[in-house]
């Protein structure tokens, strides 16, 4: 994320809020605290009020879309705004878009909105609002962690860094309901990102209004989506249905209360007392709640970074010895119980390609799942001599972690297997996890190797694999391949098949030049309430929808 795409650098953990530059309530509660909250949901409940409760395992850091910096945040944003469309599990949907034309080029959208949406407080959502929201986002002064996103506009990365006034950004009101946007390069996906929060609409006079204040109470914002937040305070978080949603009537649920549990087994506890309508299965817990529980991808794809700023790691044929040395079965049995999947390549393969699935259409195992001894030793033989070291004990190598006893365990696996299969050292060193994402920069040598991972904005392998190109501003591997820029870069100016072959080879690239040790990805086991209908869930934007959730007896 440009400086702060750290959303979820790390962020994998579903659920997880990390926090962002923005107002935020003061602290979040006790798990004990949390339990004792949702007794004011039970008593919504016995008043005939349809309620959907779930947790996160740390609060939600801001209300304010152009601000938000995690998928907990995303959730929510997405429940309490509407875009120009919606997606749902998936699909797009017109949401205060009625329609939409593409210029010939695949350079200028022009979206028709509806006259009949209202903010919470009674005024009309116009393109105006888009249109302020959009250059906000991409204006330095503001500071919004997602910026990177605006990139996609035409002039958003020279308006993002500074280089040009926000006046020159790509989006421009026509009229009160025509809003006409320009891209820097066609970009198959770019209908599917209106519907993400950095893209959703803003009141210019309320920004002005408050300030630094905006959306750091329920009532310093207000919202045009199905819900408005009627209570947002540390440790809880509740929405009320917004009566004046154009869409009103499919809105099955009065409200919605989500509490921070920073423990998971406290949740699931929650969840068995009937206090929760939600709840993950840490993966400790899946055997015993087997056959209870649904699963989905969530996007994480979870990795080790080698910086190659380190004078061992900017040599390929030891990142290779690395990559081969890793058996990713024993790891995720090892970390998970086997509940999450080993990857053998680096983009998630459920996103989309041409005209189906990704990895359906590009299939990839550029590593073996049990690894590969004897080409590990190969590489590293080799590596040794070009590094001029007569053993590989003499490789000392730092990975940072964040300080959860989870990562802790991944960190372990990893780093013995790197040990006992190649002789390199390994030291671990643990850091709070917000410390973790902060080091998730360019150029920095304050690691080695560092667990990291990436869930995608939008569904499209340009959204895992713009990090690492030359000049990105968040290209932490401090990887640099002519030939992987190359890539990248005619896939900017290409369209269907053609560029989905250029994205496919700028992975294997990536994975040929062993740049990064890809490790699992997320299959996430959770519990729902048999009360529970419609709940959707989708690994890009957000974790759960539950929009269109409705609640029986």
């Amino acid at each position: 994320m440009r400086k702060n795409k750290l959303l979820a650098l790390g962020l994998a953990a579903l659920m997880a809020a990390s926090v962002a530059g923005c107002s935020t309530p003061s602290a979040s509660v006790d798990d004990t605290k949390a339990a004792e909250s949702g007794s004011d949901s039970s008593q919504r409940a016995a008043a005939g009020e349809k309620i959907f409760r779930y947790s996160n395992t740390a609060d939600i850091a801001t209300i304010d879309p152009d601000k938000t910096n995690s998928v907990a945040d995303a959730t929510v944003s997405y429940h309490i705004y509407d875009g120009l469309y919606r997606n749902v599990q998936g699909e797009l949907q017109p949401a205060t878009a009625e329609s939409y034309e593409v210029s010939d080029d695949g350079l200028v959208y022009t979206f028709k909105l509806r006259q009949d949406t209202k903010w919470s407080d009674g005024q009309t959502v116009t393109a105006k609002d888009y249109e302020y929201g959009m250059k906000r986002l991409c204006d330095p002064a503001a500071a919004c962690p997602a910026s990177y996103l605006g990139a996609v506009l035409k002039n958003g990365a020279k308006v993002s860094e500074g280089e040009l006034p926000v006046d020159e950004l790509g989006v421009k009101a026509l009229d009160d309901f025509t809003l006409e946007i320009t891209l820097e390069n066609p970009a198959d996906y770019f209908v599917s990102m209106t519907s993400m929060s950095a893209f959703m609409p803003v009141r210019e006079d309320l920004v002005e209004k408050y300030g630094n204040e905006f959306g750091g109470s329920a009532d310093k914002q207000v919202y045009n989506g199905p819900f408005v937040v009627s209570e947002y305070s540390n440790g809880k978080v509740e929405l009320t249905k917004n009566p004046d949603y154009y869409d009103n009537e499919k809105i099955s649920l009065d409200g919605v209360e989500i509490l921070t549990v920073a423990d998971q087994t406290t949740a699931v506890s929650m969840f068995d007392a009937g206090e929760l309508d939600l709840a993950e299965v840490p993966t400790e817990l899946a055997a015993q709640y087997e056959g209870k529980t649904q699963s989905y991808y969530n996007g994480a794809d979870d990795y080790a970074a080698l910086n190659h700023r380190n004078k061992y790691l900017a040599n390929k044929n030891l990142r290779l010895a690395m990559n081969y040395a890793v058996n990713r079965e024993e790891y995720i049995l090892l970390t998970h119980n086997g509940l999450y999947q080993a990857n053998q390549r680096y983009v998630l393969p459920q996103v989309r390609g041409v005209d189906g699935e990704y990895g359906t259409e590009y299939p990839l195992e550029a590593f073996p799942l049990q690894g590969d001894m004897d080409k590990a030793k190969e590489y590293l033989d080799t590596a040794l001599s070009e590094l001029g070291l007569s053993s590989a004990s003499d490789i000392s190598l730092k990975l940072v972690v964040s300080d959860s006893d989870t990562a802790k365990k991944e960190a372990e696996v990893v780093a013995n297997q790197w040990k006992n299969n190649l002789g390199i050292n390994v030291d671990i060193n643990m850091v709070p996890y917000a410390t973790k994402n902060a080091l998730l920069v360019p150029d920095s040598d304050e690691y080695d190797i560092i667990m990291s991972g990436w869930a995608p904005d939008y569904s499209d392998p340009y959204s895992y694999l713009e990090l690492w190109y030359s000049t990105s501003g968040y290209n932490y591997l401090n990887y640099h391949s002519d030939e992987y820029d190359k890539y990248i870069d005619a896939s900017k100016t290409t369209s269907g098949k053609e560029r989905m072959d250029n994205l496919f080879n700028a992975e294997k690239t990536l994975l040929e030049d062993g740049a990064l040790v890809a490790l699992q990805l997320r299959e996430v086991p959770y519990m729902v309430s048999d009360r529970v209908q419609n709940l959707g869930a989708y690994f890009v934007g957000l974790n759960y929808d539950y929009m269109y959730v409705d609640i029986t007896n």
